[in-house]
C-alpha cells in the first residue's frame, strides 16, 4: 500500500564533551567536536515513505570528545534521509521546504557545538566548563508525498482507466470488473511522459464515500486531466457531468486543469450510439476522443493526442 504521509522525530547530533586532560603539568584538553547536521535529499529511486518508522527517532551522530594536547574531537558524518519526489516537509505543521528534484538537498537541523576543553577554559576564564555554544536541534517532522505526473486518469470505477494505462505504458495494473480494483495511484511511463491512474472517485467521494479524498493531493503536480467515460453507461454525458461536479467540490485546482474526455469501450456499442454520444459532447464544447484497448489505431491516436497536448 502506498504510504504518502508520515510523521517522525528527528534529532541532530550533540556536541562532544570537552577534555580535562593534563600534559606536562598544564591543561591540555581539547574542545569537543561538532555534532552531525541533518539533511534531506531527493532520490528518483525512492517511491514512497514506507521506509520510515513513526515509532523511531532518527538521529545524527554525536560529536567526538576532545583529546589531550588540545586536539579537538574528530568530525562526525552528517545524517541524510532520502525522500521521494515530490515531498513536502513540515515542522510543527509549518511548511519548511519541498523536495522536488533528484539530488536536491535540504538542511533541516544543525548539529550541536562541543564543550570547551580545559585548555580553552584556561585561556578564557569567563567560560564555564563543558559549556556549549549551541545545543543540538530536534523536532517532529511530517513528510507529505505528492506524486508527480504529466497526465492523470480520472473517472468512475470500471471506466477502463487501468486497462488503458497498461496499454499505453509499462504499467502492469490489476484489472477486474468490480469497483475499487485499483486501491492506490498507479504510475506508468509513455515515451518519457508519466501517466497516473487515480483510483476511488465515485459520486459522494467528497463526503467520504469509497476511498475518500486522500489521493487527491497527487493531482496537484499534473499538467493534464484525462477524464475517462465508459460507453457502457446508460447516459455517458450525465456520467461525465456528475463526475465534474464531484471534482468541483473536491478540488478547485483539479477542476480547472486542462482536460480531455476519453470515451472507452467502443467495442461494446454500435456506430450509431458512438456517433450520437460524441456529438453530445462536442455540442457542449468538450474535446473528446473514443478508444478501446483492442483497437490499436485508437490507442495510438490517444497516445499521440497526449503528446500533442503536452508538447
Amino acid at each position: 500500500m502506498l504510504q504518502d504521509i508520515v510523521k517522525i522525530r528527528i534529532e541532530s547530533g550533540k556536541g562532544g564533551e570537552g577534555s580535562s586532560a593534563m600534559y606536562a603539568n598544564r591543561c591540555s584538553g581539547g574542545d569537543g567536536g561538532k555534532g552531525g547536521d541533518v539533511y534531506l535529499k531527493g532520490s528518483m529511486h525512492t517511491y514512497d515513505l514506507s521506509r520510515f518508522d513513526p515509532e523511531k527517532t532518527y538521529k545524527a551522530l554525536n560529536g567526538q570528545p576532545g583529546q589531550q594536547k588540545e586536539r579537538k574531537g574528530d568530525k562526525v558524518e552528517d545524517f541524510t534521509l532520502l525522500l521521494p519526489l515530490t515531498t513536502e516537509v513540515y515542522l510543527n505543521n509549518n511548511l519548511i521546504g519541498k523536495i522536488e528534484n533528484d539530488g536536491q538537498v535540504l538542511k533541516i537541523l544543525e548539529g550541536g557545538v562541543g564543550g570547551y576543553g580545559n585548555a580553552t577554559l584556561l585561556r578564557n576564564r569567563e567560560l564555564r566548563s563543558n559549556e556549549t555554544e549551541r545545543e543540538n536541534e530536534k523536532g517532529v517532522f511530517t513528510f507529505v508525498l505528492k506524486l508527480k505526473s504529466d497526465v492523470i486518469f480520472i473517472g468512475y470505477p470500471n471506466a477502463g482507466k487501468s486497462s488503458l494505462l497498461n496499454e499505453l505504458t509499462n504499467a502492469h495494473v490489476k484489472t477486474a470488473p468490480y469497483q475499487f480494483t485499483t486501491l492506490e495511484p498507479q504510475l506508468g511511463i509513455m515515451d518519457g511522459l508519466v501517466l497516473m491512474d487515480l483510483p476511488g472517485l465515485i459520486e459522494g467521494t467528497y463526503d467520504g464515500k469509497g476511498l475518500g479524498t486522500s489521493f487527491v493531493k497527487h493531482t496537484e503536480n499534473c499538467k493534464l486531466v484525462a477524464h475517462f467515460v465508459s460507453l457502457e453507461d446508460e447516459d455517458p454525458y450525465q456520467s461525465y457531468t456528475s463526475m465534474r461536479e464531484e471534482i468541483r467540490k473536491i478540488s478547485k485546482d483539479m477542476f480547472e486543469k486542462p482536460e480531455i474526455v476519453v470515451l472507452t469501450k467502443t467495442d461494446l456499442v454500435d456506430e450509431k450510439k458512438l456517433a450520437e454520444t460524441v456529438k453530445i459532447f462536442k455540442d457542449n464544447g468538450i474535446e473528446v476522443l473514443s478508444t478501446c484497448i483492442i483497437d490499436t489505431d485508437a490507442v495510438n491516436t490517444l497516445r499521440n493526442k497526449f503528446k500533442e497536448l503536452l508538447s
